[in-house]
């Protein structure tokens, strides 16, 4: 019993916040209204959201591709593009965000690259996104009405993100300073296991030099390309509803659902995702039935597309999810 819960832990605390969060989130909620506000919506905004969606798809690959360019200059948009999509898929559906590390293999396996650099390359694409969201919640926070539990955790995470690039930028300075020192550390350490984790290490930081360099600069302009236009996305779907918000309100129920994510939940983030685009909206005047209507059709939407596209790109590259699920918990 007790290897089973070390071993599904995450898993486990994930569905425990996920399902508090399904209750925060239908407490005190009259179903009737909500039935009412999902018949009363216009889904013809979802044509041009989903088609935004690819967009949006396009410039995340896009963003990837330049932060691997450091690694391998030859990298095509095509492979970046189809393990974008597969290992979004495959967050949808497994737990313990193992969709990253998916990608990190898939990318790895198309383009001849270690494992471990890939892996890093996606961490600073995290870092970025999380960069560019800061920037867009410090210059509309002034403007909004949110809870002020929201605004210290979104403000904290944003600025604890440009931390660590500082110190990334910092190490990567001074790369061979600190391999040069770590490989003194491990002067204790068996040879064998010694040489693998030098490999590691210098993978690791090849992965993440692009901090350095022009790349990144290029990376985040496309990064910050996609997040407008999944901005854009989030107000068709409130549209949906009726729901012709200020623009900052899709930015805000973006900005707090992709911090969301770092929070441990069920696959798909199910009920944490959920009870944030709630609180959000409702910081907005939106009552409790209609902005639960828009968290779910929002989270649905973005859910369907992204496991369709994922499965399209899976059966054209003739893979199997079990195969690779396997292949990442190897990896990890």
């Amino acid at each position: 019993m007790i290897p089973f819960l070390r071993r599904h832990l995450n898993f486990i605390v994930g569905l425990a916040i996920s399902a508090v969060a399904v209750y925060l989130s239908i407490e005190k909620v009259d179903f009737r209204v909500l039935w009412t506000s999902f018949q009363s919506a216009n889904y013809l905004f979802l044509i041009p959201a989903g088609l935004l969606q690819f967009l949006v798809f396009f410039l995340k690959a896009a963003g990837w591709r330049y932060l691997l360019m450091p690694a391998k200059k030859e990298i095509r948009l095509a492979s970046t593009f189809s393990v974008l999509v597969i290992g979004l898929m495959v967050n949808n559906l497994f737990p313990a965000k193992m969709g990253e590390l998916a990608r990190a293999y898939l990318i790895g396996e198309k383009e001849r690259l270690p494992k471990t650099l890939c892996f890093s390359t996606i961490m600073v694409e995290h870092l970025l996104d999380i960069l560019v969201l800061l920037i867009f919640l410090l210059l509309l926070m002034p403007m909004v009405s949110l809870p002020s539990w929201l605004r210290t955790s979104g403000t904290l995470i944003g600025f604890v993100a440009l931390g660590l690039v500082l110190v990334l930028f910092f190490v990567l300075r001074r790369e061979e300073k600190i391999l040069e020192w770590i490989s003194r550390l491990l002067v204790r350490v068996p040879r064998r296991f010694r040489h693998k984790i030098q490999e590691i290490l210098q993978n690791v930081f090849q992965g993440m030099r692009v901090v350095t360099g022009r790349y990144i600069l290029y990376a985040f302009g496309c990064l910050l390309g996609m997040w407008t236009t999944v901005f854009v996305v989030a107000y068709l779907v409130l549209a949906a509803f009726g729901l012709f918000l200020p623009f900052s309100a899709p930015i805000m129920v973006i900005i707090f659902a992709a911090f969301g994510k770092i929070i441990p939940s069920s696959p798909g983030g199910i009920g944490t995702l959920h009870y944030l685009i709630l609180v959000v909206l409702m910081s907005f005047g939106v009552g409790k039935e209609v902005a639960l209507g828009c968290a779910i059709l929002m989270h649905g939407f973005g859910y369907l597309v992204e496991v369709a596209t994922g499965l399209v790109f899976l059966f054209f590259s003739r893979l199997s999810l079990s195969g690779i699920n396997r292949r990442a918990e190897e990896a990890a």
